[in-house]
Formats: structure tokens, sequence, C-alpha cells
């Protein structure tokens, strides 16, 4: 049976009841051993002070991890996911490789689905690259949303590309770990960040009243030829041409989509050489698109905020920031996002004292 952990200054751990995941997996699909076992690995290595030289995961289980990761892609294959949704739904931004951070969201999350099922998680991109244990990061992410396939979502960010791993660290990493081998092992996990979606959009219910929410990397599509015309999301995902393992590949749409930013103090969008490829775009603009999309909030990742957020346009974008660390320099106070139907936004810090409390929160 997998072990979960209670966080502490101990490295004792206690088995809970998996009720919830043995649920989900048999309504789903089956999910092989391997992904039960990298997640223990990667747990217990977190618990005992993050130390992954202690049973070492080694070449041979990443590599099986990503091919049955690989194998179960078919069946999570959409650009764009729309979930209906009728209860808390939170948002982590860029992890770039902070494993202690996502540790703790993971620990807190599992924690949670003890007393609600119904929550959704969705990440918003950046997994690798920026600090020394993305591979870390990135498997134990993914094998969570493996774990909670209906309640955990992955969303494709602009560092899930060949280009940017050769140059911010994931490759490095993965030769310095493996040698020669890491290649292989990057070429399984490069098509899985192929097979990403771009886009969740949460349809959040309360009796008869919704509300749509999108998440999104970066920013929201447009054509900068005719960025005076919104796409229309459901008219646009077929032309979507996404599943390449680099930007450059892409259509416009989708580039918008992993590349751009928001900006308040422009009325159109900003492009140019000297923004290095990360069109701008500003209110009016994003204005259009929700209204003619029927979506009420943005959340987005992409860009680094001291306080780990900020908000755009009057409080119709989030952009959240979830790691402390960033190239192997503490910087950053992170902070995850909840959403519920009907109340003002909560963003919350990515620590232990701040998630016990919202923990409690839950259960009064």
């Amino acid at each position: 049976m997998l072990e979960f952990f209670d966080l502490g200054d101990s490295t004792q751990f206690k088995k809970i009841d998996l009720e919830i995941v043995q649920e989900i997996e048999e309504n789903s699909r089956s999910i092989s051993p391997i992904i039960f076992e990298i997640f223990e690995k990667l747990m217990k290595q977190c618990l005992k002070g993050y130390n992954f030289t202690d049973e070492q995961i080694s070449f041979v289980e990443y590599l099986e991890f990503y091919q049955e990761v690989n194998r179960l892609i078919p069946e999570l294959k959409k650009k764009i996911i729309t979930e209906d949704c009728y209860s808390s739904v939170f948002y982590i931004g860029d992890t770039h490789g902070a494993i202690q951070e996502s540790f703790k969201i993971v620990d807190f999350f599992y924690k949670l689905f003890q007393t609600n099922k119904q929550i959704k998680i969705i990440f918003v991109g950046d997994y690798v690259d920026r600090n020394p244990y993305d591979l870390e990061n990135l498997t134990l992410i993914t094998s969570f949303h493996l774990l909670f396939p209906k309640n955990v979502f992955l969303i494709r960010g602009n560092h899930e590309d060949r280009l940017i791993n050769t140059h911010y660290g994931f490759i490095d990493n993965l030769l310095r770990a493996f040698r020669e081998k890491g290649e292989e092992l990057y070429e399984e996990i490069i098509k899985y960040f192929t097979h990403l979606p771009l886009v969740h959009i949460a349809q959040m219910h309360s009796g008869d009243k919704l509300a749509r929410v999108m998440a999104v990397h970066g920013g929201i599509p447009i054509d900068p030829l005719n960025f005076l015309e919104p796409a229309i999301l459901e008219d646009i995902e077929p032309k979507l041409k996404c599943e390449v393992d680099k930007s450059d590949k892409m259509d416009v749409y989708s580039v918008s989509m992993l590349w751009s930013d928001p900006d308040d103090m422009i009325q159109g969008i900003l492009t140019g050489a000297h923004l290095h490829g990360r069109m701008r775009f500003g209110f009016p603009v994003f204005k259009s698109f929700i209204h003619a999309n029927n979506i009420q909030l943005v959340v987005r990742g992409h860009q680094k905020w001291n306080n780990g957020h900020h908000i755009f346009f009057g409080g119709q974008l989030y952009s959240l920031f979830s790691t402390q660390t960033y190239d192997g320099k503490i910087k950053f106070e992170p902070k995850i996002l909840r959403l519920d139907f009907g109340q003002t936004p909560k963003i919350i810090p990515i620590d232990f004292e701040s998630l016990e409390k919202e923990l409690i929160s839950n259960t009064n």
C-alpha cells in the first residue's frame, strides 16, 4: 500500500486510508505500480529533509515512469479542458523545480481531499528549469495528477519546451544525473510536454448560476495581425498546433497563450524584438476576449512577483508565482489562489503555518 506521511520534525510516518486514491483509480484507468512507487519515494525523500540521495530513484525507474505517463497520454490529450466544478478550485503558479513548495502543496491537498473530494487543483505550467531538483518536482506533480486525475490538472508552460530546457537548466540537470542516458529520458519527457493542454476552463456552479474561470500559463490567445477581433476558444481549438516540442513551431494563438503578458498601461498590444517574443496586451483587448468567451476571471503564471502574486485589470486577472527559490536563490514569497463561487478570491502563502490554518478553516 502506498504510504503518505505526516509532516513534522520526525521522519516517522503513518499509513493513511487510500480509499480516495483507489476509488479514483478504479473509476478512471489502471495505473502501473511505478506511479505509486515513485510518488512514495519522492514523498519519503521530501520528508527526510529533501534528501534525494537517500533511496535514490534510478534512471531505469524514471524512464519506466515517463513511459507509463506517455502510455496514458491518449486518454489525457486535450488542448482546452473544460471541467464542471461544484466546490473550491485552487490554482498553483510556476513551480520551476521548487520541490519544497510542491511537497507542501501536495501534502496540503491530500489532507484536504480527506474532507472534500470535489475540490479541483490546477497547476499553470513551468515545472522545470531554474532550480536543481526540477526532475523531482515535475515527477512529484505528475504522479500526484495521475493519482487524482479527476481533481488535479496540469497545463503547459513556456518552459515545457525543448529550446528553453536547453538554456535554463533542465537538460543539463538530466545529463549531470544520468550522463548520456539523460537524453533518452528527456525524449520521453518532452513527448509528455507536447501533450499537455494549454487551457483549463473551470465552470463553477452554484445552484443555477455559473462562473467561468480560465487558467492559462501566459496570456489570452491573440493574433497580433488581427488583435481587435477576439479569439473564440471553441473555434480556435481545432487550429491549435501545440503538440510540438518548441514554441517556434506553434501557431500564433498557442504562442500567445504560453508567452504573452498583461499590461495595465497599454490599450492594445505591444510586440517587437525588444520584448523577446513576449507580446503584451492591454485591458481593452482582454475585456473583448473574456466577454466574447463568457469568462469572468483569468488565472495565469509566467511572471515573477516578489510577493508571489499580482492582480491586473481591476481584479479580473490574477498572476501567480509559486516558488520561493529561483536560480538557486531565495527571492520570493510563493502563493496559491483559492476560488469559491460568490466569494472574494483568496491568496494563500505556501508555508506550513498558513496551509495548516487553511485546513482548520475547512474542517470548521
